[in-house]
């Protein structure tokens, strides 16, 4: 997926929780709209801070107890070859989790921004 998919997945993510939390909270006063900014963006940030850590490899291990499972599709013999496989596969898409940080970020700054004023 291109750069610029990836940041209009972001901010479809962030609009479409931005307006469930108005949806649900109502449109009538200003802390709902920061409410809704501060959700979309936190969850936004955190979506990329956990696609951060998948792609430092933190989940490897899992991957590989679940591929052990089926065994007749098994093409690593052991979890360092696993590893190394995949790392080699993310090495590819580089900073896949950044658009999903700096949307969020936005969409916070938003947040910050509207309870200002």
């Amino acid at each position: 997926m291109g750069s610029w998919k990836r940041y209009v997945a972001a901010l479809i993510l962030n609009v479409v929780l931005t307006l469930t939390v108005l949806f649900v909270r109502g449109f009538e006063l200003k802390i709902y709209y920061v409410d809704a900014f501060s959700v979309a963006g936190a969850v936004s940030i955190l979506l990329g801070l956990l696609f951060w850590v998948a792609a430092a490899g933190a989940f490897d291990a899992i991957g590989y107890g679940f591929s052990t499972l089926r065994a007749e599709r098994r093409r690593d013999k052991d979890l360092y070859e696993y590893s190394v496989r995949k790392k080699e596969k993310r090495s590819r898409k580089k900073g896949a989790f950044l658009p999903y940080m700096i949307v969020g970020a936005v969409f916070a700054a938003v947040s910050i921004l509207l309870s200002i004023t």
